[in-house]
């Protein structure tokens, strides 16, 4: 039989919790980067010479944060299998200073939630 949790573990959530649920947060940014990747390469396609070189490049900012996106929430995820599940930390407090309420709440709680900025509402910034 396992040992009773102490009050403090019951405030706290284990380290591959998190690890996952930022995975969780990270691949959603992602999807949402591939969204906007793909509406924003119709745009150009039917404005193909409306757009200089240098406006080219930024755009291409849009893939490297694709791309990065889903390498750290690839990375996440690993950490998460690798993390010891005895490893726990305050999730309340790590999430305490991020703006976005939802994020925060889900982050804080572990919680594999429907990830950011859902068709269904918005994230609502914390006052403060």
């Amino acid at each position: 039989m396992a040992p009773a949790a102490s009050p403090s573990d019951q405030q706290t959530l284990t380290v591959p919790a998190l690890l996952h649920q930022l995975a969780h947060e990270l691949a959603a940014l992602q999807r949402i980067a591939a969204e906007m990747e793909d509406a924003i390469d119709g745009m150009i396609e039917r404005q193909a010479g409306a757009l200089d070189a240098a406006s080219m490049r930024k755009l291409q900012l849009l893939d490297i944060l694709n791309q990065s996106l889903l390498a750290l929430a690839d990375f996440a995820g690993r950490a998460a299998a690798l993390a010891s599940p005895e490893w726990r930390l305050d999730g309340a407090a790590a999430a305490a200073d991020l703006k976005l309420s939802r994020l925060a709440q889900r982050l804080a709680a572990g919680a594999d939630d429907a990830g950011p900025a859902s068709e269904d509402g918005v994230e609502l910034f914390l006052d403060g």
